[in-house]
């Protein structure tokens, strides 16, 4: 019997249908059914289902929370591990690879109380250390070896300002808390050597501080931190931030919630402003010597959801594991933060936040400076930092232009610029007899403040003598005073923020 053309074809491609359908089963097997779309399964821990934890696919945005009976359903995705983690209050982070069936994820608790004999890891890297954070965590490491914190103990500066000696490290007759008040000694290492043991020496003579402490700041300290106290400025540092280290093994407290190697857990305090409120918020001798803190909670970065670390800690969109070759896995670069704690160094960040103009009328120039994207006044941190604006008129011929009205600058600022066109951007502490600028140690608690605060502009009206036809507007940034400066032979006195000349035309 001959079939038309048409039937015949119709045969032919359902026998090549079939064909492939077998062969699509052969090679699949007769026991693997199509993947579910969902992952699904529970969280427990010795006390029994954990309602509320955070489940995610590890490396990725796809997470979600388990119900009051522990359970869990997860979108299924492309995880770079090919895990499942899960973090719960209290609780270590677990995790565990993909496969089929629902899964369960068993969870760890956190230590109940901080064991105060725990001895500090060092973060150098060293053959066969295995907890030297630089070992695994190396760019994470560079970046912190140059950042203030690794030298908040052996600073230059610092140590000058401390110990009362010049940049050679000779005594001077300029500050110095040791020689000053040495009954108040001991108040700085609780932040900037906030690893000394109570009976360690250098607890109140930090030019005796020795090993680990001599890091300052560093990544174990860092780490162990499981939540903040008062957040005034009356405590400080080792006595703020609540620690939790371990009697046995290792525990580290990090902002990512998905590291499951059994010694991490998670906490949102590394993505919020009162973990650094724990040193930089400083009433010392009745004098409030830190404020960062406190102006942050004014600030229009405050009231739009921004905390320190949004400015501080930015990624730098070149790393992408944090531990390559040691567990580490492929994540965005803008998951991971910097710890260098400057974008770019202190230069540049105050460079993108410092903004002038100037409007030319007459002989009289209108001067404006502002801060933009900044979380607080500027400059903060450490009380004698300071701006100093400069303003110099030009006339027709590049002649000088001497000042007919309008503000200048106060002895404060050194003989070579005092009395000039300008403005000083500062908190000025006094003395008890009125002197100043005066150390914090020997200062009264009511400084004046003038400096540059977020959401509000300063305007200044300079006139000149002559025909104003441009004027030059400088901005210095200064860490200390330049009396102080110059007696400890400071060489890096002064940062050039803003450089810009501004035309009548």
């Amino acid at each position: 019997m001959r079939l038309s053309r048409g039937p015949a074809l119709a045969l032919l491609l359902g026998l090549l249908a079939g064909l492939a359908a077998f062969a699509l089963g052969r090679r699949a097997g007769p026991s693997s059914p199509a993947e579910p779309a969902f992952l699904t399964g529970r969280v427990v821990a010795a006390e029994g289902p954990l309602a509320g934890a955070v489940v995610r696919l590890k490396g990725t945005n796809v997470a979600t929370s388990t119900d009051a009976r522990g359970r869990f359903r997860l979108p299924r995705s492309a995880s770079p591990s090919a895990r499942v983690t899960a973090w719960h209050d209290g609780h270590l982070i677990g995790g565990t690879r993909l496969r089929p069936g629902p899964l369960t994820l068993r969870l760890s608790r956190l230590p109940s109380h901080d064991h105060e004999a725990y001895e500090w890891v060092d973060p150098a890297p060293r053959v066969g250390g295995k907890h030297n954070c630089a070992n695994c965590h190396a760019e994470i490491y560079r970046e912190w070896s140059a950042s203030g914190h690794a030298r908040s103990a052996t600073g230059r500066h610092f140590r000058n300002l401390y110990e009362g000696t010049d940049w050679h490290g000779q005594p001077d007759a300029s500050w110095g808390l040791l020689r000053q008040h040495p009954d108040g000694s001991g108040v700085c290492a609780s932040c900037h050597a906030p690893t000394l043991r109570d009976d360690d020496p250098a607890l109140f003579d930090l030019t005796r501080v020795r090993g680990l402490p001599a890091l300052g700041a560093h990544c174990d300290y860092c780490h162990k931190g499981k939540d903040v106290g008062d957040v005034s400025g009356l405590t400080h540092g080792r006595f703020n931030l609540r620690l939790l280290r371990p009697k046995e093994g290792q525990l580290f407290f990090g902002p990512l919630d998905d590291v499951d190697r059994g010694e991490d857990a998670y906490s949102p305090l590394y993505r919020d402003s009162r973990y650094c409120a724990a040193c930089h918020e400083g009433v010392v001798f009745g004098v409030r010597v830190y404020s960062t803190y406190s102006e942050w909670l004014t600030s229009p970065a405050r009231r739009a959801g921004l905390h320190c670390q949004h400015c501080h800690m930015a990624p730098t969109g070149k790393m992408t594991n944090v531990a390559p070759g040691h567990g580490g896995i492929e994540r965005a670069p803008r998951t991971l933060a910097n710890h260098r704690f400057f974008d770019g160094g202190l230069a540049p960040m105050l460079r993108r936040s410092v903004r002038v103009s100037a409007t030319l009328r007459g002989g009289t120039a209108r001067v404006k400076a502002w801060v933009e994207g900044v979380g607080h006044r500027v400059p903060t941190g450490y009380v004698d930092r300071h701006l100093v604006l400069i303003v110099e008129g030009v006339g027709a011929g590049g002649e000088a232009l001497a000042l007919r009205a309008g503000p200048t600058l106060p002895p404060a600022v050194g003989q070579e610029l005092e009395g000039r066109p300008g403005r000083l951007y500062a908190r000025m502490l006094k003395d008890f007899e009125g002197h100043s600028p005066a150390p914090f140690w020997l200062a009264d608690s009511d400084p004046l403040d003038t400096r540059l605060a977020p959401g509000k502009v300063d305007e200044s009206a300079f006139a000149f003598w002559g025909e104003l036809e441009r004027v030059r507007v400088r901005v210095l940034y200064r860490r200390f005073w330049h009396e102080v400066a110059r007696a400890k032979g400071w060489p890096d006195r002064d940062l050039v923020v803003v450089d810009r000349t501004f035309s009548a035309r």
